[in-house]
């Protein structure tokens, strides 16, 4: 989730609301952040007519009269690139200080509803470590999938932590997106673990027909390794049943690993591994590693550039092709793979922590490229224009 944060004018407690920058003529069942993108926004014939029955809050620059704000709650003094980024049907929860938090993007494929903070492993690279949940945390997401569109939400990934650690909460929730988001296509990012109880499989199966899809991680091919990397003891066979159960249940099933120094050199094996016992996944795909927290703690395990592993890489998704399962490269550059490996790169990363470096601005191909992670501590020395 992206945050900007500006100076604080009435606000006393947090506000959750969905931004417009145009004010609608009719009352609105939902609560509007109006979106200031200049002070003439706030002294128009619409807002003062409409303001104080309409609106939540508001969001301004800077050179903002107080006075025109009408004693509505404001977040001001905002940067232009920070309002220019917000938009239409954008779902905010603004904190008393003057941080405001985008929690749903509209239009974007990168949403999320982040359910959790605890987790049952404690993966080396993990960009986000677990730790413990706000009390309001539920009823935050509850709040959120009321303020979205449903004519508009196409794409929710549900994420932590590990959502699984939710029990029945998260058929609960499940169920909730596809009962008031039914045009939406859902994601459930999980290790798996727990889904090797079949009864609990079922019931989140039946949850999310027909448009669930669940991505789970498997960074190896030998449970030493697996378990390694996890940081849990017996985390390997875990997901295998889980994986296989939900196969069981005709449930489709993506696999995510994570490259690194302790994955990439053992990536042809990984794959055949996949190959052979986990034939029914409908997708392998292969993720840069976001260089920040635990994996920028253990960096010196971890890093190896991109650059290097790339044939490793190209041979892995050349086992699986040929072998007609469906394979994606996540979060790299185009400029680090293999011209055989280059079509099968996913413009990945979440849009907020996108970023090109300068030595992109003249690339040809930086439209179709992934660009890289701008919240890492590291990324490839051989990064290059490509013609």
């Amino acid at each position: 989730m992206s945050s900007i944060v500006g100076r604080s004018v009435g606000l006393e407690t947090p506000l959750m609301g969905v931004v417009a920058g145009r004010l609608p003529v009719r009352p609105s069942p939902k609560p509007l952040i109006y979106l200031a993108r200049s002070p003439e926004d706030l002294t128009s014939i619409p807002y003062r007519v409409l303001a104080r029955r309409r609106l939540l809050a508001i969001l301004a620059g800077g050179d903002v009269d107080q006075t025109t704000l009408n004693g509505i709650p404001a977040v001001v003094d905002l940067p232009p690139e920070d309002l220019a980024a917000l938009g239409e049907g954008d779902v905010v929860f603004i904190e008393p200080g003057g941080r405001v938090v985008v929690l749903y993007k509209a239009g974007s494929p990168h949403n999320c509803l982040f359910v959790t903070n605890r987790c049952n492993c404690l993966c080396l690279m993990c960009p986000q470590p677990p730790g413990d949940d706000p009390p309001d945390m539920w009823e935050q997401n509850l709040r959120l999938i009321d303020l979205l569109d449903p004519r508009e939400a196409a794409c929710l990934a549900i994420t932590g932590g590990e959502p699984t650690l939710l029990g029945e909460k998260l058929i609960e929730l499940v169920r909730l997106v596809r009962q008031k988001l039914p045009k939406a296509h859902l994601t459930l990012l999980t290790n798996a673990r727990r889904l090797k109880d079949l009864d609990y499989a079922r019931e989140l199966v039946l949850a999310g027909h027909p448009a669930l899809l669940v991505e789970a991680p498997l960074f190896a091919d030998t449970d030493t390794e697996h378990d390694h990397i996890m940081g849990a003891r017996g985390a390997f066979w875990d997901t295998i049943q889980g994986l296989h159960n939900l196969a069981l249940l005709d449930q489709p099933v993506g696999l995510r690993t994570v490259l690194h120094a302790l994955t990439a050199p053992r990536l042809v094996p990984y794959a055949e591994f996949v190959y052979r016992n986990l034939p029914f996944v409908a997708q392998v795909a292969f993720m840069g590693m976001e260089t920040t927290g635990l994996a920028e703690k253990n960096l010196d395990l971890l890093w190896m550039d991109p650059f290097d592993y790339r044939e490793n890489l190209a041979a892995a998704v050349r086992h699986l092709h040929r072998r007609m399962m469906p394979v994606s490269i996540y979060n790299h550059p185009l400029c680090v793979l293999t011209p055989e490996s280059q079509r099968f790169a996913r413009q990945s990363i979440t849009t907020w922590k996108q970023v090109y470096p300068p030595v992109c601005d003249s690339c040809a191909q930086k439209s179709q490229c992934g660009g890289i992670f701008g919240t890492g501590v590291r990324m490839s020395a051989h990064l290059r224009p490509l013609a």
